[in-house]
């Protein structure tokens, strides 16, 4: 490579080099005009519109915690993350009121979904907004109409609910009480609330997600503790967080069997008529 001291020199080199990549037009087309058969891409791998099958679902997700708002409404009770991010763990300026409010404001978030026209909608349900200490026993039941109501809406615009159990939002009654997911006492408890779920919503719900990315929910909740509950543990106490979270994939079915990850095609799956839910766990990493 030849290396210009000289301002004048620099520029000069510069030109070239530009003038040699982009083609002698200064336009790059002319590079495509001279090969119309050069491409990085083999065509096997090109993107087309149409390679897609008609039942492919197109959507946007959220979570609770990020959208939802509303956190000391209705009677909803506190997550670790509410706890977290008003305490000194976490630096910042961010408060549980930094949301859409799609709680209050939900007719305005289904219109945007109208608009972007999607066919599919993945959100998680706030474990504390439906039970407030955690534990299932009565439940919020303005919490309930909001996710009955969410639930119609987006069929009636026929969009497909992907719902996602446990996004990181843990009540924090369970992390004071239990010591969070480092007890083994959660997966029960957690199968309690998955049941609850199956039952309400499972007749207008074929897509289910158990935990959103555990992987993180152990390493930097419990390890790191860059995020909620904030906990630095050592190594054999983050495993623990995750050998506690796998087992939530095998939660019970509505007949009370344990689910497994379905062997048939979603799009062979019936609908309203599903009477045996699944589980299935959605994650990058797998502990072991």
């Amino acid at each position: 490579m030849l290396v210009w001291y000289r301002k004048g020199s620099l520029a000069l080199g510069a030109l070239v080099f530009v003038w040699i990549v982009t083609g002698f037009d200064m336009n790059g087309r002319s590079v495509w005009i001279k090969d119309p058969n050069l491409s990085p891409v083999n065509e096997t791998q090109m993107f087309l519109y149409d390679t897609f099958p008609p039942e492919f679902l197109w959507g946007v997700g959220t979570s609770a915690f990020q959208v939802e708002g509303s956190q000391w409404k209705d009677g909803k009770g506190p997550s670790i993350w509410e706890y977290f991010i008003q305490s000194p763990l976490r630096a910042g300026s961010m408060t549980d009121d930094d949301s859409s409010d799609s709680y209050t404001f939900l007719e305005k978030d289904l219109s945007a979904l109208d608009f972007l026209g999607v066919s599919s909608y993945q959100f998680s349900i706030s474990w504390p907004r439906l039970f407030p200490t955690g534990v299932v026993t009565a439940v919020n039941e303005k919490g309930l109409h909001y996710y009955n109501r969410l639930l119609n809406s987006l069929l009636h615009r026929r969009i497909e609910p992907v719902v996602t159990l446990y996004h990181w939002d843990l009540p924090l009654t369970l992390q004071e009480e239990y010591g969070g997911w480092k007890n083994e006492s959660l997966v029960d408890i957690f199968s309690d609330f998955a049941m609850f779920c199956f039952k309400a919503f499972g007749d207008r719900v074929k897509y289910w997600i158990t935990v959103h990315n555990p992987y993180l929910v152990a390493w930097q909740g419990y390890g790191t503790g860059i995020h909620a509950p904030g906990e630095r543990q050592e190594g054999a106490a983050v495993y623990t967080v995750g050998h506690n979270l796998i087992k939530t994939d095998q939660c019970p079915t509505q007949s009370g069997e344990q689910g497994t990850v379905p062997k048939a095609p979603p799009n062979e799956m019936p609908g309203a008529e599903v009477t045996h839910f699944t589980c299935q766990l959605y994650q990058e990493q797998r502990y072991l």
